[in-house]
């Protein structure tokens, strides 16, 4: 590797440790990282652009080239050896498709993806994510029981006297008859990002709520929705709005599986946290 494709290296290094210095600076990093892993990210972009920073100022080269070749006197007879053409056999072995080649299958489609992506699923990808299914979800074996004072103490309250209560909690309530029948006719009040209901939904009154869960990054991702019901059919807020849904909370029996159900008295929009994901526990 000659000094001129060290430099050019180098410089790609630091192209890449500055990608992720920016999703860093931009927070583009929290709609695809738990937030105890975005300072890793910055970390590991200062360190590659200190290594390319190196590379560009340090460069090495290879100029030596040895084929191992070595003189021998068999019964006084010198045997000579064509180094012109050894050394141009060692310059077409080196020669390679170049550093040119390699900055484009690289530099376009991170440019590609820095541009064109949205940072966000599809309601097809969402979909896929198990946005309209019911969530794998367990419940702790050793769970103590749960009473109504429990309820009223851990769970806290918005302003209108609602509990504030998760998705997932939702989920973890329903089959089970007895802390279901703590929860069942509840006022909640949900937050997540609405969108259009899909399932269960022939009149149309129906809407859906969710929230992402990770344990990690974007790749582990699982969606939980839960169905929102209204008196007449609603497209306000738009979806894909940060919403807070106020309602009853109900369970309904949906071809065997019991599953939650907000019965909406209000939805408003509402500003979306630093971060959309829920952690799984």
């Amino acid at each position: 590797m000659t000094a001129l494709h060290t430099r050019l290296f180098g410089l790609l290094a630091t192209i890449w440790g500055g990608v992720l210095i920016y999703f860093y600076t931009t927070m583009r990093v929290k709609e695809y990282l738990a937030p105890d892993f975005h300072h890793l990210i910055m970390i590991g972009g200062i360190g590659i652009i200190i290594l390319g920073v190196y590379s560009l100022l340090n460069p090495s080269s290879e100029t030596a080239c040895d084929h191992g070749h070595a003189h021998h006197d068999c019964d006084g007879h010198d045997h000579g050896h064509d180094h012109d053409k050894n050394s141009a056999d060692c310059h077409h072995e080196h020669e390679g498709h170049g550093p040119g080649i390699t900055y484009v299958l690289t530099l376009l489609p991170l440019i590609g993806a820095l541009y064109f992506t949205q940072d966000k699923l599809s309601n097809l990808g969402l979909t896929k994510k198990g946005l309209y299914e019911i969530p794998n979800l367990t419940a702790p074996a050793d769970a103590p029981p749960f009473t109504r004072e429990d309820l009223e103490k851990r769970i806290p309250k918005n302003a209108n006297g609602e509990f504030q209560l998760s998705l997932v909690t939702a989920y973890y309530v329903a089959g089970d008859r007895e802390v279901e029948g703590i929860f069942n006719n509840l006022p909640v009040e949900f937050e997540g990002r609405i969108v259009e209901e899909k399932v269960n939904n022939e009149n149309g009154f129906r809407r859906r709520i969710y929230r992402s869960m990770i344990t990690c990054c974007a790749a582990d991702m699982s969606v939980v929705g839960i169905s929102l019901e209204f008196d007449a059919p609603s497209a306000d807020p738009p979806n894909e709005t940060w919403v807070k849904a106020s309602g009853i909370l109900t369970f309904e029996d949906i071809k065997g599986d019991r599953l939650p159900l907000l019965k909406v008295s209000k939805v408003v929009a509402t500003e979306e946290p630093y971060s959309e994901f829920l952690l799984r526990e």
